[in-house]
């Protein structure tokens, strides 16, 4: 066997295998050759040293992608990712991943770095579908799928579990807003507490609110929004005009996938169900703007699970944040 540095002669063949070796047996949505290039030749963080593929008897046999992420800083300060390791069904349990595997490490080493994390700050986003649903699409797989291939050639080589997040789920097409929550609203709208969408004219108190949340990434996710010609509508809570909590935007993706930048509410009106009103508004307010599902992730300990659960989302994937030593 040989591994050779991936040319654009070799697409067709790396692309077939994935298809026809890693989706059957795992979530992976697969790749085409728009796609491909997309996530690994245009990424701008792509290295032509981290593409290999395995060759035996002239034919491929198997490819691999490592790739990092300096973020200006020190190249040992930041991990590197391995964004997969793809081996052809026909010659499974021959070492040719493991083999693969640990060129990739050395790819990595020769950069600088010192330590392997497999999560979703990863450049390359691969993906996945929702199991038991067709064509049910969530953009980024936030980690190692437990229990598939990938996972066990990465556990046999020195790999460790440090983390796990959970995938969501809910189908929109027959979503209703669940009885408590609408018993919750009446109750709220008495003391002058509601859902609705934000309209400048009336609401005011974005700033303050993210000033409270400690969140640059989710003011500068609304302020992106408002920015636009037509930006898309945002559902807050609100009482007397003050915004106190907000989720969306509302938009759909191409694949029927809601939309979802966020969701929080100011630590003065929590505790109110104002959370879970949100979310269950959003998955409402994105059935009737023509979202089929919606999908979402988020760390196995995360409070804001109950949220999903109250509202009839489900768990349907987990993840593996797995982590290695580079010696």
């Amino acid at each position: 066997m040989e591994i050779k540095k991936f040319e654009t002669a070799m697409i067709k063949d790396v692309i077939d295998l994935w298809n026809e070796s890693v989706c059957p047996y795992s979530v992976y949505a697969p790749f085409t050759e728009a796609v491909f290039r997309e996530k690994f030749l245009n990424n701008p963080q792509f290295d032509e040293d981290g593409l290999v593929v395995a060759y035996f008897n002239g034919k491929i046999v198997g490819f691999g992608n490592a790739i990092y992420h300096n973020q200006g800083k020190a190249p040992s300060e930041t991990p590197g990712y391995i964004t997969c390791v793809a081996v052809d069904k026909n010659y499974w349990r021959k070492g040719i991943g493991t083999t693969i595997l640990h060129t990739l490490e050395n790819f990595l080493k020769q950069r600088g770095k010192t330590f392997v994390r497999n999560l979703f700050f990863n450049p390359v986003k691969l993906e996945w579908y929702v199991p038991g649903y067709c064509r049910h699409e969530h953009p980024n797989a936030p980690a190692i799928p437990f229990n598939s291939p990938f996972y066990f050639l990465l556990l046999a080589n020195g790999y460790n579990v440090n983390g796990q997040e959970d995938a969501y789920h809910v189908d929109l097409k027959n979503y209703c807003l669940p009885d408590a929550v609408v018993e919750r609203m009446r109750a709220n709208e008495a003391d002058g507490y509601t859902i609705t969408i934000y309209d400048s004219s009336k609401h005011y108190g974005f700033d303050e609110l993210f000033a409270a949340l400690k969140s640059e990434d989710w003011r500068n996710q609304i302020n992106n929004n408002l920015k636009k010609d037509k930006p898309n509508p945002i559902l807050i809570a609100q009482k007397d005009g003050e915004i106190l909590g907000f989720t969306g935007p509302l938009s759909t993706l191409s694949s029927g996938r809601a939309y979802l930048a966020g969701l929080a509410v100011h630590p003065k009106a929590q505790r109110r169900g104002l959370g879970k009103s949100l979310f269950c508004m959003l998955c409402e307010e994105s059935k009737k703007n023509g979202a089929e599902f919606m999908t979402l992730h988020t760390g196995v300990t995360n409070p804001a699970r109950e949220i999903y659960l109250y509202a009839g989302m489900r768990v349907v994937q987990s993840f593996a944040i797995m982590r290695k030593e580079l010696k």
